[in-house]
């Protein structure tokens, strides 16, 4: 196994720390990054190894890791180009770019168009719809960053020109608004689901607590996922029922970052904690489910700041997450996260996932009845991730809050 030392560089534009102070009352303190090395060390991948029938370490089951791209601004989450191949990577500032192998080249410049006033705001989603001239975009609006937020989340769509390369940042068509009370929480994450359908991840507003009760409230879209379809360049629900609002298809989220699905259709969402729990939620696109925010965190019950008094909590109106695990060992904020079907052999048919904090990877994976879920630590990144993505060769990149892709192959 190769282990290359990562040196961390921190990039000042990229942290306005003077727009933070106002919205960081919710238990969680950004912490400065720190310079640690990739580490993906001989123990979790004989862990690894024993999940594979008791493969023994060797050529089949090492684990590469290096520098893929070095670091420009925040990258968090990347695509391949359907039309040409192209890597290409989205940047909270408001860029996107494009990895032909050798060089980075400009997709989209659309920081004018972005908020930047809280680290949670900025470019949040990118998705390539049906239609190879059409792209789907989320971000927070720019606004001021004096005073209360007035930055609303935005799902807007845009042409890419014909050589598939550029994107048309001065045709940008706005589909939906959200509003956000506060400046943090606001997920953005969006997802092709196919079918023409399309999944987009909304925190619960912001601030602790959850103070305006959006996590419980299935007819606000704060705090869930929305399931929708564009027809006649407007938003629609891809389920029709008779709830208050038919575009939320799960709620009771705090801040689903990240989700995923698999090939049997489930829906893996890692959803960030306040201050005890990190969890992962495996739900259906096809059934509708309360996750339990802000009454629950993780198995317990919600109580505020306070960690050792929460009770596990059973109540069949809330669907558990398969797994939860608490903020031990330097352990912060869950970043999820694929379900693998692709990428080095070792980490196939699990789902895999990482923390922020202590750039701490693992892989979950189930018994062959699906009935009990176990995690297995395959390493630590080195830094602080903020994302993952599939490389043009199947590789597994690790997104870093101080710029570094990392290749895991």
């Amino acid at each position: 196994m190769r282990v290359l030392p990562i040196a961390l560089v921190v990039l000042l534009s990229t942290f306005p720390v003077g727009c933070l102070s106002a919205d960081s009352d919710d238990g969680f303190d950004w912490p400065d990054p720190s310079e640690n090395e990739c580490n993906l060390d001989e123990g979790a991948l004989q862990n690894l190894a024993d999940l594979r029938e008791g493969a023994e370490i060797g050529d089949s089951v090492s684990l590469d890791c290096d520098l893929f791209i070095e670091g420009f601004d925040t990258p968090h989450h990347s695509l391949i180009n359907p039309s040409n191949g192209n890597l290409w990577i989205v940047y909270l500032s408001g860029f996107i770019k494009s990895w032909d192998g050798d060089n980075l080249e400009d997709v989209a410049d659309l920081s004018s168009l972005v908020s930047r006033c809280h680290m949670e705001q900025g470019l949040l989603g990118l998705a390539f719809t049906d239609d190879p001239h059409m792209v789907l975009l989320s971000y927070v609006e720019d606004g001021v960053c004096e005073g209360d937020n007035q930055s609303d989340l935005v799902l807007s769509y845009a042409t890419v020109g014909e050589d598939n390369a550029k994107i048309d940042v001065e045709n940008i068509t706005v589909l939906k608004k959200v509003e956000q009370p506060y400046r943090n929480h606001n997920g953005g994450f969006l997802l092709h689901a196919g079918d023409g359908g399309f999944l987009w991840g909304i925190g619960d507003g912001g601030s602790a607590n959850d103070p305006e009760s959006n996590g419980q409230d299935n007819s606000t879209e704060l705090g869930a996922i929305l399931f929708f379809k564009l027809e006649n360049g407007e938003v629609v629900p891809a389920i029709n029922d008779s709830s208050e609002n038919p575009l939320v298809l799960h709620h009771g989220l705090r801040n689903p970052w990240r989700f995923d699905l698999d090939a049997e259709g489930r829906l893996w969402i890692a959803d960030v904690g306040q201050n005890c729990w990190e969890e992962v939620n495996l739900v259906t696109i096809d059934e509708k489910a309360n996750l339990g925010w802000a009454e629950k965190e993780g198995y317990h019950s919600f109580e505020g700041a306070s960690c050792s008094e929460a009770l596990e909590m059973s109540d069949s109106s809330y669907v558990d997450p398969v797994l939860a695990y608490p903020h031990q060992n330097g352990n912060c904020s869950i970043t999820g996260g694929y379900w693998m079907d692709w990428g080095p052999e070792v980490l196939q048919e699990g789902y895999l996932y990482g923390d922020f904090c202590t750039g701490a990877i693992w892989l979950l994976k189930s018994d062959q009845g699906g009935q009990i879920w176990e995690e297995t630590l395959v390493g630590y990144s080195g830094g602080m991730i903020v994302g993952f993505g599939e490389g043009p060769e199947g590789e597994l990149l690790v997104f870093h809050w101080t710029g570094e892709i990392l290749r895991i192959s």
